[in-house]
This record gives C-alpha cells, sequence and structure tokens, in this order.
C-alpha cells in the first residue's frame, strides 16, 4: 500500500483530518502542520521518509506538485461550505447584496458558478496560482472596495489592515473527507505499480473550473504580471496599442489575449507583416486592403518599425476609426516613426520583459518545460535547487524557446534522476559554448535590426563607449549597436573606473551584487 501523508497549514485544518481519519477508520503515514514558505523542504522529508501521495492545500499544494515528483492531492473546497461562507458573511454585514471578495489558490476554488446569486451577494473571485501574486490580489480586492474579504492569514491580516471585515477561508469536513477518499483511492489504483508524477485528481462532478487567465502562458514576475496587467485594462478600450518584443513569440499571445477581450472579438483578427523597404500602403489601405478587411474586428501590423512613412501618415487617419494593435520587434522603433505617430502611440506601450529581465522565471518556467518533457517522453527526472540556480546564471538571448529547447535535450540526455548544477553546466557549454552564445545574439539582434543608421541623440553624447565612426564626408555617425553591446560597454566603463570594485559598480548601476555578478558572466567579463 502506498503511504500517505498529510500537510497542512494550520492546527484547526489538522484536527479536522484527525477527526475524520478517525470517523473513517484510516490512519495515515505522515500528518504535518507546516509553513508555505517551507512546504516544497517539508515535502522533500516527507518523501525522503517514504511518502508517496501528498495531500496537501491552496498555495502550498502549487508549490509541491512544482518542485517535486510525489503525486499530490488537494484540498477543494465544497460548493456548500462556499455557500455556507457567503451567508455568514451576509450575516455578519447585515446589508443587501453586499460586495463579497473571495481571494484564495485557484487550485482550492469549486465551481463557482451562480453562488453569489443564490446567496444574494456580488460575488467578487480573485484566483491566482502564483504565491508570489497573493498580496497583489488581497490589494485590487481592498482597491475595489470589497464589504468583507474571505481568505488566509495573509489577507486577513491586509484586510484588518485596512479595515475591511474579513472571515478566515476554512475548509469543511466533506472537502477533507474528499481528498481522503482520493488519496485512498490513487493508493488503491497504483498499489502494484508505480505512483505516476502528480498523480491524477479524481474530482466531484463539477468541480473544476475553467481557466479564466487573460493570457494564456506561465510566469511569476512582477514585470511581467504588469505587462499582462496593463494589457488587458488596454483592451476594454479602441485605445491603439503597441506590444515590443524584440525577442520571443509572447506577442502572438498577447494580441490573442486583447482581441477576445475586446469588444471586437466576434469579429474578424487581420493580420499584416511589414517588410524592410517595401511599402505597404497599397496592402493596407487599397481597396482590398487589410483596413477595409478589419472593418469591424482588430488590425494587426506586424514589424511596425518597417513601416514607410507614407503609410505612417495615414496610419494616424485611420486610428480614431481603427482597432489597431502594433508590433515592434526592436527596441529603438521610436527612431523609425514619424514624430506625431510617436506622439500618438509613446502612451500606449506594452513591453513585454526578456528572461533577462525576469530571472526568476528562468527556474520557474524550467520545472514547468520539465514537467511537461518529463510526460511527454515518459521519464522521470527533476531539477535540484542547485540545477535552478546554475540555469538563472546563464543568458538566455533566445528566450523561452531557448531554455524550453535546453530542458527537452537535457531530460532526453540525461542518465540520472537529479539534475544537478554540474549536468546545466556541462551540458550550456556543450551548446552553448562562447561562440554560439555570440551567435545567438548575432542571430537575436539581427532579427531587431533597427536600420542602417541609428540617430545619435538618442545616447548620451557624454559618454562614448567606443561607439564613434566617421563616414567618408567626416560626419560624425554612431554604430548601428544593440541594446547588449551599449550595456555591456557601459558596465566596462564604470568597473574600470571602479578598479574592478563590484559593490561601488553594482551601486553606481543602480543593481544588485548579484544581478552584476550574472551580467558580467553573461557579457564573458568575468
Amino acid at each position: 500500500m502506498a503511504n500517505i501523508a498529510l500537510l497542512v497549514p494550520n492546527d484547526e485544518l489538522f484536527r479536522l483530518s484527525h477527526d475524520v481519519l478517525q470517523e473513517m477508520k484510516k490512519r495515515l503515514f505522515l500528518m504535518k502542520v507546516i509553513e508555505t514558505e517551507s512546504a516544497v523542504t517539508e515535502a522533500r522529508q516527507a518523501i525522503n521518509q517514504g511518502a508517496d501521495i501528498i495531500i496537501a492545500r491552496g498555495l502550498q499544494a502549487t508549490v509541491i506538485k512544482q518542485y517535486t515528483d510525489v503525486s499530490v492531492v488537494e484540498i477543494i473546497m465544497t460548493r456548500q461550505g462556499l455557500i455556507n461562507m457567503l451567508e455568514r458573511a451576509k450575516r455578519i454585514l447585515g446589508k443587501k447584496n453586499p460586495n463579497i471578495a473571495i481571494v484564495m489558490s485557484k487550485n482550492m476554488a469549486c465551481d463557482m458558478t451562480g453562488i453569489g446569486e443564490k446567496c444574494g451577494v456580488n460575488l467578487r473571485e480573485y484566483l491566482i496560482q502564483n504565491p508570489e501574486l497573493l498580496k497583489s490580489a488581497a490589494m485590487q480586492a481592498i482597491e475595489d472596495k470589497a464589504d468583507l474579504i474571505i481568505g488566509g492569514s495573509t489577507v486577513l491580516s491586509m484586510a484588518d489592515n485596512a479595515g475591511i471585515p474579513a472571515l478566515y477561508l476554512a475548509n469543511t469536513e466533506d472537502a477533507v473527507k474528499n481528498a481522503i477518499k482520493e488519496a485512498f483511492l490513487l493508493a488503491d489504483t497504483f498499489e502494484n505499480g508505480e505512483i505516476p508524477v502528480n498523480g491524477i485528481r479524481i474530482k466531484e462532478k463539477g468541480a473544476g473550473k475553467e481557466d479564466n487567465s487573460f493570457v494564456n502562458f506561465p510566469y511569476k514576475s512582477q514585470k511581467m504580471q504588469k505587462a499582462v496587467d496593463l494589457a488587458e485594462k488596454l483592451s476594454k478600450t479602441d485605445c491603439p496599442k503597441i506590444i515590443v518584443e524584440p525577442v520571443g513569440n509572447l506577442h502572438r499571445a498577447f494580441i490573442n489575449a486583447i482581441h477576445n477581450s475586446s469588444k471586437h472579438s466576434k469579429e474578424k483578427l487581420v493580420i499584416y507583416d511589414c517588410e524592410k523597404g517595401k511599402s505597404a500602403y497599397d496592402d493596407l489601405y487599397g481597396r482590398n486592403g487589410k483596413v477595409n478587411d478589419s472593418l469591424k474586428g482588430s488590425l494587426v501590423i506586424n514589424n511596425i518599425e518597417y513601416l514607410d512613412e507614407r503609410s505612417q501618415k495615414k496610419l494616424l487617419e485611420i486610428l480614431m476609426f481603427r482597432h489597431v494593435i502594433m508590433v515592434a520587434k526592436n527596441e529603438n522603433y521610436m527612431v523609425h516613426f514619424i514624430p506625431d505617430l510617436y506622439a500618438r502611440m509613446s502612451a500606449f506601450v506594452i513591453k513585454i520583459p526578456s528572461l533577462s529581465e525576469t530571472p526568476e522565471d528562468i527556474a520557474y518556467l524550467a520545472n514547468v518545460y520539465m514537467q511537461s518533457v518529463t510526460e511527454r517522453y515518459g521519464k522521470y527526472h527533476i531539477l535540484t535547487k542547485d540545477g535552478e540556480k546554475e540555469l538563472e546564471l546563464h543568458g538566455w538571448n533566445g528566450g523561452r524557446i531557448q531554455l524550453e529547447s535546453f530542458i527537452e535535450r537535457l531530460v532526453i540526455s540525461a542518465e540520472h534522476r537529479n539534475l544537478k548544477a554540474a549536468d546545466i553546466k556541462e551540458l550550456y557549454d556543450e551548446l552553448y559554448g562562447k561562440e554560439t552564445v555570440d551567435r545567438l545574439s548575432e542571430v537575436a539582434e539581427n532579427c531587431s535590426e533597427s536600420g542602417d543608421m541609428v540617430d545619435e541623440t538618442i545616447y548620451d553624447k557624454k559618454e562614448d563607449f567606443g561607439m564613434a565612426e566617421f563616414s567618408g564626408n567626416g560626419k560624425r555617425v554612431i554604430r548601428n549597436l544593440t541594446v547588449q553591446d551599449l550595456e555591456r560597454d557601459r558596465i566596462l566603463k564604470i568597473i574600470s573606473k571602479n578598479m574592478g570594485n563590484r559593490e561601488k559598480t553594482a551601486a553606481e548601476l543602480g543593481i544588485s551584487k548579484t544581478t552584476l555578478w550574472r551580467k558580467l558572466k553573461r557579457y564573458d567579463i568575468l
């Protein structure tokens, strides 16, 4: 029989589970109250002691599933349990149709369809997938002027500080009993075989909930969340939008999300790709052009930095009458805009951060890719903590595509289960030696070329990083350097000035010493 462990966040849930087990005449291999911050460590200790299945709740279940290979059964709220809480909240407030906010991990949620109407409350759901977003969700509920907030201890503390009534999100006996039944059923099912990674959870009918996330790709960084939030807000209006993403294809997910969230979602999404050196005027504005084709829908103009001047002037005229989304694959796209178009668009820029700007996403994404790849190939590998840290030390100029391909190759060639820092470094050096890394950077920059000559006014003339060249007529121009070139040269200049002192250099650059060290390694300055 497989060993089942129960890891829960508080004494109340522990006692409830104990009572349910006594009633069911069942015993578990291990029961423990743990802190969310140590959930992964506690889960790994339980696994080392022999646990095959772990019962957990909310954010603790999420991180245990993400960072271990044990089967996890989640404690999910029941509809009746939620109804009871809403009726209690309504009695506390003594108000007709109060605004009740529920802030919790998405994997705890049952099907909430129609519950608010049934209880006579305006129910607002703030369901999160990443632990880092819990406080942001609670703050949003506070800013939305909820009359009462339901959530865990962190949410209750924030509500109390804001002077808003709150109720603790407690699981009912039925929810705990369902989870324990599922765990024993899972153990019985695989009694004669190996328990699969994150084994299938058996839900009661209607317990699932459709994913209502604005975008459909994984992330955890605040920078990416900020970009997603801005895109979602802009999608509710017909204002023009420009998405900037020098490397990667996440702009496609943003485009689809913006269109699907707009009032034009039932109409056509029309896409036009600008080409360098080619006029787009007839293709866009001709009788059978893309503008007419997108009359009631959304018009997407890719590679906007290649749009010719005549077409830009016409674009300014139609922005008021069309829903237009532009995509720039070059961070210096603004130098190619006519002044009026730049003035119009500069307020509506959605910058998609790269992996180098969101290093906290690297290990998170690596584990997402790892789970997908291991399931696809029927393998069982996990990244160790030092392996995750090693991944964060390397540059991923090819973005998510490069990272995902690296993880796939790592799984295919791995000969042992735990993938450590040495495995990461060895394969990275094999695949992306210095020449390969330089070539990858060159390819990435070629995709975002800004033209033959860049206006030197966009740079600080007081700081000449060796960029100066002179044309045949003696006029001073600036070489078409990449943003990475500029950053590397600036770091070299400042660290030289500070005689190699990294602490002073990091302070002058306005970054942490860890970030500086990573950049030194990325640019081969070490």
